[in-house]
């Protein structure tokens, strides 16, 4: 086996060890022209991105438009850290005269279709339940010693969070279920959820 085909073997396993990671995604959307629930593109990000970075995958996504199919093509590409890299295309036509409104609702739209695939991401409807079906291996911590670590990185403390939560008005930490869990870990992890608390708390940002 050659050097490249070693680096798509450990792309390959650390791949099935993020998958196992990885709990439904959430429709938290609803599209009004259809009255149908859809989860978002921050919603599937939320769920796979994390499960993997833990495993030394990064994720990555890059839009443009080709004018000769009038098609927005995104390119999805995921690649480990001992070298492998698996990409995939997708397109999808928005006609000629090109606006930013629709080329930007063409490439969210792509994203979360494209993270979806690639992935094997299943969408389920948020019953309270649905996470708890789906247990994570028994060498991953649990959301609430994820969630204090991520806290502690930041340097705060699950009172923090609480005392954050309580103003406004979320759920306690400790009257989340799983998948409200696995949403705050990822806010914490991916979108500076730390700074907004410590501006709740007074501390400084």
């Amino acid at each position: 086996m050659d050097t490249k085909d070693k680096m798509q073997v450990q792309l390959q396993a650390a791949l099935v060890k993020a998958q196992s990671e990885m709990g439904a995604v959430f429709k938290d959307s609803t599209n009004p022209h259809y009255r149908s629930k859809y989860a978002s593109l921050p919603a599937v990000l939320h769920v796979v991105i994390p499960a993997l970075n833990r495993n030394g995958i990064a994720f990555s996504q890059s839009p443009d438009y080709d004018p000769d199919t009038a098609c927005v093509v995104l390119t999805t590409s995921i690649a480990h850290s001992g070298g492998g890299v698996y990409e995939t295309v997708t397109r999808a036509p928005i006609g000629r005269k090109v606006d930013i409104q629709s080329f930007g609702s063409a490439v969210t739209y792509l994203r979360r279709y494209a993270a979806q695939s690639l992935l094997g991401i299943s969408v389920e409807d948020d019953d309270g339940n649905a996470a708890a079906r789906r247990r994570a291996p028994a060498d991953v911590p649990p959301w609430s010693t994820r969630i204090a670590r991520q806290l502690q990185s930041s340097g705060l403390t699950a009172a923090d969070f609480n005392t954050w939560a309580a103003g406004a008005g979320k759920p306690l930490l400790g009257d989340m279920t799983d998948a409200q869990k696995a949403n705050v870990y990822a806010w914490l992890d991916q979108n500076k959820g730390g700074d907004v608390i410590r501006a709740a708390v007074g501390g400084e940002q």
